[in-house]
């Protein structure tokens, strides 16, 4: 007797058809077959209105909610033990020292890191 696995569902919006199949990439594939043929103006009202949007949005590098790209909460994870033992000091004190002194590369001149 065979295993039963739990087959993945997507279900259309526009006309409420659903799809079941082994893995999730296999069940997008087919819903987005599915726009295709059956719901092309929706689709590229999707896409245009996407559009539209990435362009009236400026791109954030630096968002001000304490997620950023320059400090992300999961740099150095693996590594912190080792940092600490090796420096000798807070993981949060050399993390500050590290970026003060990439910013001030990135900014123009590289002084000395601050003792």
């Amino acid at each position: 007797m065979g295993v039963k696995r739990k087959l993945h569902k997507c279900t259309c919006k526009i006309c409420g058809k659903t799809f079941r199949r082994a893995t999730s990439g296999e069940c997008i594939k087919a819903m987005h077959a599915h726009y295709l043929k059956a719901h092309p103006a929706a689709l590229s009202r999707r896409i245009k209105k996407g559009m539209k949007k990435a362009k009236t949005q400026p791109a954030i590098l630096i968002d001000t909610e304490g997620n950023s790209l320059w400090s992300p909460s999961w740099v150095g994870f693996a590594e912190k033990g080792l940092i600490e033992k090796t420096t000798g000091m807070p993981y949060a004190e050399v993390k500050d020292k590290v970026l003060d002194f990439f910013v001030q590369m990135a900014l123009g001149g590289v002084k000395a890191p601050k003792k």
